[in-house]
């Protein structure tokens, strides 16, 4: 009888209610961005164990003369499923809920780790290689539904905080896997197979872990998978220029991953040939700079919670630049080379999270799965542009490790630059807040009556760039028009920047209006960017020219500058002519 009733229906149903609420107490979404970040971050660490891992094997079996070779097939052969699966996985991000991809993928994981420990134990090279091909198809299908499920957990204004938690917790899991890789080496005295033991561990951990993350919906794209993955590829890409600024940031964020990739594979012939270190040591090496990286990220995140600085990231890849030269001239000594990684590291997390934010934000809902697969695309084309530019530097042209950061520093000042002119609106508006101004001492008015335009037009007149700049710091989404007669114009030169526009030589007044029409839709501020007064092309005097505007819907602001005391030098007044016309 107790049987019978412990065994009831009733009672299997009762049990069943309990057991159900386990998972939905854990899939709360207050808790899936932590468990998001769990999965994530098991996943990081083994996949530079491995791949490490398989380095060392390797080295180990062939010899330490071909540890340039091995690190470059290795590189690519690790990112050659990025470029042939990162379509495929974002359609299906976009088609199914992304966090049965996610529980999906860490199954399959634990299966190749499985196979690994044969393919470790017996120290089978093309086994090997094959096993990291299989890994990285697996992270490369990942990816799109990690990063694309970041927005269906938290709120918009919370995005930059949580990838900065991410990213911070990504460049954490790459320290301690490729310190894991560098230890478990020295501790089992180069036993692959308890290495690849650790790792289906590891494996089988983070595909528990998973479990947390809340269900999300499918978006429900209708898109198939297309085997012309390139022109996929390729339509994303030209859609994503209809978003502002989002290319551009999908090309920052593929920028740096060159750069991470670069560093981590050159690190460890830079530590045999410059520092005179084994390849482990190189391995603990490029530690100092995933640090850097999880720190920058940390900081960068908790300090813009609510708001994505692009000028930040651009200001950030100058730095780098600076910090690539200084590695290579100062590449003897360990102690400077450990701060300069670090600083790279700090410099790069700050530069990739205001992208990665980005790109998130302004991706379109329904297509969130394919734009972060073509910016994942373009990432790893630039790590296995790094593994091809290690051989090049390597082999081809023979120079060494030290000078190979030189020449990636070389890259990265004429990458900032593009960066820095395709985005001039966010930048130079980040730079003056934060650089100009406490250099000046400058305490700009509050346009209060500017922050949400419509229909305006500045004028300013008999002014430097330096007082344009301090301008365009108090003002968001400021654009310069400059006259061909402006002493201060160079159309060679300012014709580059995104948010300088130089104006035709025979304006005329009517010609504004439509300039005015045009910066409204694109929800920018126009300013026109004078030496001296109106051009005679404008007008005949001053009063014809506000007579024009009082006609029409357009409400003129002419900025002043002047002189206020010898410890704020500059302050500006904004004068308002209004409209006889109503708005």
């Amino acid at each position: 009888m107790e049987t019978k009733n412990l065994f009831s229906r009733s009672r299997f149903a009762s049990w069943k209610k309990l057991f159900s609420q386990i998972p939905r107490f854990y899939q709360k979404r207050r808790y899936s961005l932590g468990f998001l970040n769990a999965t994530q971050f098991l996943g990081v660490i083994n996949d530079n164990i491995f791949k490490l891992s398989i380095a060392f094997l390797l080295i180990d079996a062939i010899g330490k003369q071909h540890a340039a070779s091995i690190l470059s097939a290795a590189g690519a052969i690790y990112v050659i499923p990025f470029l042939l699966f990162s379509s495929s996985a974002g359609i299906l991000a976009d088609r199914f809920s992304k966090q049965k991809i996610l529980v999906f993928m860490k199954g399959a994981e634990i299966f190749i780790m499985l196979f690994a420990l044969y393919a470790f134990g017996q120290k089978i090279e093309w086994a090997c290689y094959t096993l990291l091909f299989f890994l990285a198809t697996h992270s490369a299908m990942f990816g799109p539904s990690k990063y694309g499920i970041i927005s269906e957990l938290v709120s918009s204004d919370a995005i930059s905080r949580a990838n900065g938690l991410i990213t911070s917790f990504t460049y954490l899991a790459i320290i301690v896997g490729t310190f894991l890789a560098s230890f478990l080496t020295e501790v089992t005295d180069r036993n692959f197979f308890l290495v690849a033991v650790f790792c289906l561990l590891i494996a089988i951990t983070g595909f528990v872990s998973c479990f947390g993350i809340a269900r999300t919906p499918a978006q429900g794209s209708k898109k198939k998978i297309n085997i012309f993955f390139v022109r996929e590829i390729f339509h994303t890409l030209l859609f994503c220029r209809k978003e502002k600024f989002l290319l551009p940031a999908i090309f920052g964020s593929a920028y740096f991953l060159f750069i991470g990739a670069f560093t981590q594979l050159n690190i460890i012939p830079f530590a045999l040939q410059a520092l005179h270190l084994s390849e482990v040591a190189g391995g603990y090496l490029f530690l100092s700079t995933a640090l850097g990286i999880a720190f920058g990220s940390f900081i960068v995140g908790k300090l813009f919670k609510k708001k994505v600085e692009l000028g930040l990231s651009c200001l950030s890849g100058f730095g780098i630049t600076l910090l690539f030269f200084l590695l290579w001239i100062f590449s003897g000594g360990v102690v400077p080379v450990t701060i300069f990684l670090v600083a790279i590291g700090i410099l790069g997390g700050i530069f990739i999270v205001p992208f990665d934010s980005f790109i998130q934000l302004h991706s379109p809902d329904e297509s969130r799965g394919q734009v972060i697969a073509a910016s994942n695309f373009l990432s790893f084309a630039g790590v296995l542009l790094a593994s091809f530019a290690l051989y090049l530097f390597s082999q081809l042209f023979a120079i060494s490790s030290a000078s190979g950061f030189a020449m990636v520093g070389i890259v990265t000042l004429v990458v900032s630059f593009l960066l820095t002119i395709r985005l001039s609106e966010m930048t130079l508006h980040y730079f003056s807040r934060k650089i100009l101004y406490p250099l000046l001492r400058f305490h700009p008015p509050v346009p209060a009556e500017l922050a949400k335009p419509s229909r305006v037009l500045l004028v300013l007149t008999e002014a430097t760039w330096s007082q344009a700049l301090l301008l365009n710091g108090s003002i968001s989404n400021l654009h310069f028009f400059l006259s061909p007669e402006n002493k201060h114009c160079h159309p060679w030169f300012h014709s580059l920047f995104q948010s300088l526009h130089l104006l035709p030589a025979d304006l005329q007044k009517e010609n504004l209006l439509k300039i005015v029409a045009e910066a409204e839709k694109e929800n920018i501020v126009p300013c026109l960017f004078l030496d001296k007064d109106l051009p005679n092309s404008l007008l005949e005097s001053s009063n014809a020219f506000l007579d024009f505007f009082k006609k029409t819907s357009v409400t003129l602001y002419f900025v002043s500058f002047h002189k206020r005391t010898p410890s704020s030098p500059y302050t500006y007044s904004l004068v308002k002519t209004p409209t006889q016309k109503a708005r």
